[in-house]
């Protein structure tokens, strides 16, 4: 952990003191979206049906500048919050809210822009939930945090007025800090942190069509651990060798815009850890709501 607070440090430290002095401007892109649906039956309702009450919100951030002729920085952000109730099919009483969505997720790229085939990089990735309900005894919020520190190339495949796409891929130091985690065994707290390191592919894609009225976000990662501090703790176990299994990130957001603050989205995300589960877990939904967009080029 004292390696990763270097490194955000230091970015952050390279960052402020280039743009000082960089006359080019900011490009940002900002998105809020707020989603909501209920439905719900009278006490004396008959036929067995329960009515059910969801929220969901999401921010997507992207500030880019070009501090200096050779370095870039990019930082976006991601969070995303949402709940959903339930209302009982016999006693019309409602649960309990239960969250339905839970992220939140920042990235800083410092892209070294040679003019080669691919650019040098450096980048810090942070990955944790607002709250984490996994320990049904304990509430602990801003946990787990998963931090990667990650050096190698960078390529762009394509930019334009409605295309960006990069690829990058490098080597990784990775860190996942499980706070207050409980061991079954002992009854006793303590905070569970696991360091491996490896090798790490990102490739992101944002389109849209002319009007800019439908927007592709897609975002795939790919991290493969060559060493890790579990092995030792995990072997001759079970999971001995779950750790060297690739982790992938597949994400896609489709969202069609159909007046100023009206919008549809659709999301689909694949997700593989055999640290968390041996098969591929999926998510998909189709939400309607409000949304704001703030675009500065």
């Amino acid at each position: 952990m004292k390696f990763t607070v270097r490194a955000i440090l230091s970015s952050c430290f390279i960052v402020a003191c280039a743009g000082v002095s960089s006359a080019d401007p900011w490009k940002i892109d900002l998105n809020l979206n707020l989603t909501t649906g209920v439905n719900s039956y009278s006490n004396n309702w008959v036929g067995g049906e329960a009515g059910s009450f969801t929220w969901a919100s999401q921010f997507l951030g992207n500030a880019e500048k070009q501090i200096s002729p050779i370095l870039n920085t990019r930082t976006t952000l991601n969070l995303q919050f949402g709940q959903t109730a339930v209302q009982d099919k016999d006693t019309k009483h409602w649960s309990a809210p239960q969250k339905s969505s839970d992220l939140i997720d920042g990235l800083e790229l410092l892209r070294f822009t040679l003019g080669g085939w691919a650019d040098p990089f450096i980048s810090v990735r942070a990955i944790s939930e607002f709250l984490d309900g996994s320990d049904t005894m304990l509430v602990r919020y801003g946990n787990p945090l998963d931090v990667t520190e990650a050096v190698g190339g960078d390529r762009v495949l394509q930019k334009n007025q409605n295309v960006d796409w990069s690829t990058r891929l490098g080597v990784a130091a990775h860190q996942l800090v499980d706070r207050h985690h409980l061991d079954t065994a002992t009854g006793i707290r303590a905070n569970d942190v696991t360091n491996d390191g490896g090798v790490e592919f990102d490739m992101d894609l944002k389109a849209n069509n002319k009007a800019k009225w439908v927007t592709l976000l897609s975002s795939l990662r790919v991290y493969e651990a060559l060493v890790s501090s579990k092995a030792n703790a995990e072997k001759g176990t079970p999971e001995e060798n779950d750790w060297r299994y690739p982790h992938v990130k597949w994400e896609n957001n489709l969202t069609l815009n159909f007046a100023k603050y009206l919008m549809l989205n659709v999301s689909a995300y694949l997700y593989y850890d055999k640290d968390i589960s041996r098969d591929v877990r999926l998510k998909e939904a189709i939400t309607a709501g409000l949304t704001y967009v703030y675009s500065k080029k």
